[in-house]
């Protein structure tokens, strides 16, 4: 008897084990799935990821959301991951918050197809207001925000309708380099603050596309951007130097940057290139290939009335603008505002400040 309740016992065991064989999510690969993922991932996300411990990558296999709160949406990325990956036709609809990292262990976020692999926010107009968030804060809601110093690189991927920002680091050293991306707002209006690219210096942005309802790339900071097309919509300017009190010196390097202005009505809110606020700053730009296909209007707060768009608004009085134009294509733009002193020179031609308007 009791050997017979011995072998049933064993046959149970062995029925159990080969259970737990079955449905392992371990991988050939070396991989491991869903609730066999290391719990220092602290990860909450619905769809099926994969980690593999050898290279330190996390995997995003199947599209899934993660907790619709106000902050678990975004998962706050452990310093052991290396890099995140999206597979094709995967959409993650959640966020990125990527603290503290030694710059000897940068962070890659890559997806496997530019235009499937994507990073989606929310399909509600407005939500920064509706959550009440701070302005100072916004950029925290980014899609991939940088909130502390680090290097990130974000590759081959789509950020869509985010609920703040798209890619943002705002920390003293939060090094982004952004390549073969497409950042885009398709929600309409203008209150999304749906702003694309925003990091420390030394941050780059190539061969990306930005369309946005608000600021497409901030240049507070040394940056380069290469082979980028941004499209100005009613909302927003396309290269923004300064919105509040960023007075820093900056330099940003630039070669072939296409804007085209896609509003319907033609009316803008803003230049080009516009910098509305500062107090001491200073800017040095110089642009080797500039196509600009924009008609319509822009609003003049100082005048309160609607004028001719042109290439520059530039406002703060006590800040310093130099701009070095070459290979420049900006058909029969004049150049607009320009309250900034300082020198502009377009196809090697140096545009007279005393008659700017």
């Amino acid at each position: 008897m009791r050997d017979n309740h011995r072998r049933a016992l064993t046959s149970s065991i062995r029925c159990f084990a080969l259970l737990l064989f079955a449905t392992t999510s371990s991988s050939n690969d070396g991989s491991t799935y869903g609730s066999d993922l290391p719990r220092d991932l602290q990860l909450n996300f619905s769809g099926q990821v994969a980690w593999d411990a050898r290279s330190d990558t996390l995997r995003f296999v199947s599209s899934g959301t993660m907790p619709a709160s106000r902050e678990d949406f975004f998962w706050k990325v452990p310093k052991h991951v290396r890099r995140i990956e999206i597979d094709a036709n995967v959409t993650v609809t959640g966020g990125f918050r990527v603290r503290y990292r030694d710059k000897a262990n940068p962070l890659t976020i890559a997806g496997k197809n530019r235009k499937t692999s994507v990073i989606h926010g929310t399909d509600q107009s407005d939500w920064t207001a509706t959550a009440n968030i701070a302005e100072a804060d916004k950029w925290r809601y980014s899609a991939i925000s940088v909130i502390e110093d680090a290097v990130v690189h974000v590759q081959n991927l789509t950020s869509r309708n985010p609920r703040g920002y798209n890619i943002s680091g705002y920390a003293n050293d939060a090094v982004i380099h952004v390549e073969r991306c497409d950042l885009i707002d398709s929600r309409g209006g203008d209150g999304n603050n749906s702003d694309g690219f925003a990091g420390s210096s030394g941050s780059t942005i190539r061969h990306s596309f930005i369309s946005t309802s608000d600021d497409a790339i901030k240049i507070y900071h040394d940056i380069t951007i290469e082979n980028v097309t941004i499209e100005q919509h009613r909302n927003g300017a396309p290269l923004q130097f300064g919105w509040h009190d960023e007075n820093d010196e900056a330099d940003a390097i630039i070669r072939n940057l296409t804007i085209r202005g896609v509003s319907k009505e033609r009316r803008y809110n803003m230049a080009p290139l516009t910098w509305e606020n500062g107090q001491h700053g200073k800017r040095n730009v110089t642009i080797d290939g500039l196509d600009v296909d924009i008609e319509g209007q822009v609003y003049d707060e100082s005048n309160s009335s609607w004028r001719p768009v042109g290439l520059l608004e530039l406002k703060p009085a006590k800040c310093e603008f130099n701009l070095s134009v070459v290979n420049a294509n900006i058909g029969m733009l004049e150049q607009g505002i320009r309250m900034t002193p300082g020198k502009i020179t377009i196809n090697k031609h140096t545009l007279p400040f005393a008659t700017a308007k």
